[in-house]
């Protein structure tokens, strides 16, 4: 089953206003302004402008016509082949639920960012991982996705005694480190951010160019002399933990394919050391994670259910009710 965990981020999926959109974006280039978040955001829309024209599905109502009887929501996480969350807070609660004897974990995961922040705070998704290491539910925690000049300042922000259990890496150390640590049970974890959304058009995931746009498309009076300010807000967009950078989001190098490939690589590792994929036989044993709102394109779809179908699943028939599955 693919167990779609439902979220609080689902509530705040709107559409672009495409119309609102072409307007002020055809009034901002009319003003041939030289200011850098003004010419990013031009560049953006003139990229991204077609697809977004078009009239999208919920991504969860595209999976659900692709899946049928075989995509559930909030389903049993011992009994899901698969865990999809719009939130990756969510991690938190399906990796605790999941090893709730607290057997040795492993956690493999796919990210741009480490979630690692302070485990004193109040928990957010970005110290999902901090928590479930300082509780005891994750042994140790490797990341390949973080770009190397982030690194140093990712672990600085990680509390001290967990320093030594995270480990930011490139791709091709993963089964060194692996077998550094001697892991017994390892489950993986793939964050939508990690990908090259800003090449590919991704627009149902949180880090995407067109979120940027899709605020641009909901602004109100725009004039000559607010215009600047107004676009500035739209890239650092002012939220509860403060503001969230969205310039030069999505521009990351690991492709599907990559995650497909990284990860086959680690089940066959697995197999041939003794090392649990997933924390039973019938577990899960990855979650895709920060998936949601409107799907342009039919292109997170694409990459939702490629990444199934490359990981899990293989098809063997289909009816009228969508593609019939079983592991392969």
């Amino acid at each position: 089953m693919i167990n779609w965990i439902s979220s609080e981020d689902e509530k705040n999926a709107r559409k672009v206003n495409f119309y609102n959109l072409y307007k002020i974006m055809n009034f901002v280039k009319s003003q041939n302004c030289n200011d850098e978040m003004v010419s990013y955001v031009c560049q953006i829309f003139d990229e991204y402008k077609d697809i977004l024209s078009y009239e999208p599905l919920l991504l969860k109502e595209s999976l659900q016509n692709c899946y049928g009887d075989n995509f559930v929501v909030d389903y049993s996480l011992e009994n899901s082949d698969v865990i999809i969350s719009p939130s990756d807070l969510n991690s938190y609660y399906t990796i605790k639920e999941l090893n709730k004897e607290k057997k040795e974990l492993t956690i493999v995961c796919f990210d741009l960012h480490s979630d690692t922040y302070d485990y004193n705070d109040f928990l957010w998704k970005g110290n999902s991982f901090s928590k479930l290491m300082k509780e005891g539910y994750v042994n140790h925690y490797i990341v390949i996705g973080v770009p190397k000049h982030k690194r140093a300042m990712c672990l600085a922000d990680t509390n001290k005694d967990l320093r030594e259990r995270v480990h930011l890496i490139d791709r091709e150390n993963i089964f060194n480190i692996i077998k550094k640590l001697n892991c017994k049970n390892i489950f993986v974890s793939i964050d939508a951010d990690c990908f090259d959304c800003r090449k590919s058009h991704y627009t149902s995931v949180e880090y995407s160019p067109s979120t940027i746009l899709n605020y641009v498309s909901h602004l109100e009076d725009v004039n000559g002399s607010n215009y600047i300010e107004k676009i500035h807000e739209c890239v650092h967009v002012k939220n509860e933990l403060g503001y969230s950078n969205y310039y030069h989001t999505g521009e990351n190098d690991l492709t599907v394919d990559d995650v497909i490939n990284i990860t086959n690589d680690i089940s066959f590792f697995c197999e041939n050391n003794g090392i649990n994929l997933g924390l039973s036989p019938n577990s899960p044993y990855f979650q895709l994670m920060e998936v949601s709102g409107y799907d342009y394109g039919n292109l997170t779809t694409g990459l939702v259910t490629k990444l199934i179908d490359g990981l899990s699943f293989k098809e063997v028939r289909k009816n009228g009710k969508g593609r019939i599955l079983k592991k392969s």
